[in-house]
C-alpha cells in the first residue's frame, strides 16, 4: 500500500465520542484519532462535522501521512449515531460530504449509515443475528441473513433509549427527587448524585437538570453511580437496573420476532458500556434472554464497536 493511498477510512461517530482509523487491505489499523461526540442531536451540526473532521486529522497524524499532496482513500465508511430517519440520513450525509470537502480527501466510494447497523453487518458477516448497543442509549438491529433488516428502539434521549445509561441515570435523578417529595423511599442516590456532581442540596440538583449545564452525557455518567449504589444495597437502585434489564429484553426480543429468526441459531451480540461495565444487568439479561429465545448464541466482547465497522468496509460487497 502506498502511503498516499489509504484501502480504508473508518469513523465510528455516537453521543460521546469519535473514533477514526485508517486501514490497510489485511484489516491492520495503521492511524487511530478521536474527537468528541459527532450524534448532531446531541451536539448540533457543526460540532458533529467538527469531531468527525478533527477525529480523522487525528488518525492521519497517528500514521504520520500529511495533507501536503492528494491524499486518496478506497473506501470510507461512516458508521453514525443519529441516522433514525429519512431526515436524519440527508443531515448527515451533508455532514460528512462537508467533512471530505473540508480535508481534501478523495475517496473511491463512501458509506454512510447507522452506527449499529454497521457494526451489526461487520460482526455477523452477513449471517442472521442481532446487535443490541445499550450505551449512552440504545437500539437494536436484527436480519435473517437473506436481506431483510429490522430495527427496535434507538429514538433518542428525549423520548427512547430505554434501558441505556441515560435512561439509568434519568431514572436515578427521578428517584432522588420522588424521594425528597416521599413518594419514594430513601436512597443512598441522593447523596451520592449530589456528590458526583458537587452540588449541596437536592433543589440545587433539580436546578442544574434544567439549566445550560446539563447534558445527556453527564446523566449517562450516572449509571456508575447507580452501580455504586447497588453494590452497597441500595434498593431503589437495583429496582432500577432490574427496569432497565427488562427494557433491554423487550427492545431484543421484538427484533428478534419481527426478524422471524427465533427458530433458527443465531448470535445475539451485545455492545455498549452498560453491559462492559454493570455485570448484574449483563448477567441477568443474558439468563433470561436464554430462557425465553432457546436457539441465541450470546456473544460479549470488550472490542469497541470500530473493530466490526472495519470488517464492515473491508467487505467486497458493502451492501446486504
Amino acid at each position: 500500500m502506498n502511503k498516499d493511498s489509504i484501502e480504508l477510512l473508518a469513523v465510528d461517530g455516537g453521543g460521546t465520542k469519535t473514533i477514526a482509523v485508517l486501514v490497510n487491505a489485511e484489516g491492520t489499523i495503521i492511524g487511530e484519532g478521536r474527537a468528541g461526540a459527532s450524534n448532531y442531536h446531541v451536539v448540533g451540526v457543526e460540532r458533529a462535522e467538527d469531531a468527525i473532521v478533527a477525529a480523522i486529522l487525528d488518525a492521519f497524524k497517528d500514521a504520520g501521512i500529511g495533507f501536503c499532496d492528494q491524499v486518496n482513500v478506497e473506501k470510507a465508511v461512516f458508521a453514525l449515531a443519529g441516522i433514525d430517519t429519512t431526515i436524519d440520513e440527508k443531515e448527515v450525509k451533508g455532514i460528512v460530504q462537508r467533512g471530505i470537502n473540508a480535508l481534501s480527501i478523495g475517496i473511491g466510494s463512501v458509506i454512510v449509515e447507522n452506527d449499529a447497523l454497521s457494526a451489526l453487518f461487520g460482526a455477523t458477516q452477513k449471517k442472521a443475528g442481532v446487535l443490541l448497543i445499550a450505551g449512552t442509549g440504545s437500539i437494536v438491529f436484527a436480519h435473517d441473513g437473506n436481506g431483510r433488516i429490522v430495527r427496535s428502539g434507538g429514538w433518542g434521549h428525549r423520548f427512547g433509549d430505554e434501558g441505556s445509561g441515560y435512561w439509568i441515570g434519568k431514572q436515578a435523578i427521578q428517584s432522588v427527587l420522588k424521594m425528597k417529595d416521599g413518594r419514594e423511599e430513601d436512597t443512598l442516590l441522593a447523596k451520592l448524585i449530589l456528590e458526583k456532581f458537587e452540588l449541596s442540596t437536592i433543589e440545587d440538583l433539580y436546578n442544574w437538570a434544567y439549566s445550560e449545564s446539563y447534558s445527556v452525557d453527564d446523566v449517562g455518567a450516572l449509571t456508575a453511580v447507580v452501580y455504586e449504589a447497588f453494590c452497597l444495597g441500595d434498593a431503589v437502585s437495583k429496582r432500577i437496573f432490574d427496569a432497565a434489564v427488562d427494557e433491554l429484553l423487550v427492545l431484543a426480543g421484538n427484533a428478534i420476532e419481527k426478524a422471524n429468526i427465533q427458530q433458527d441459531e443465531f448470535d445475539l451480540i451485545l455492545q455498549g458500556g452498560v453491559f462492559h461495565n454493570n455485570p448484574y444487568i449483563k448477567n441477568q439479561f443474558i439468563q433470561k434472554i436464554q430462557h425465553s429465545n432457546t436457539k441465541v448464541k450470546v456473544v460479549t466482547t470488550s472490542e469497541e464497536p470500530i473493530r466490526n465497522i472495519i470488517k464492515r468496509g473491508l467487505e467486497k460487497e458493502s451492501t446486504i
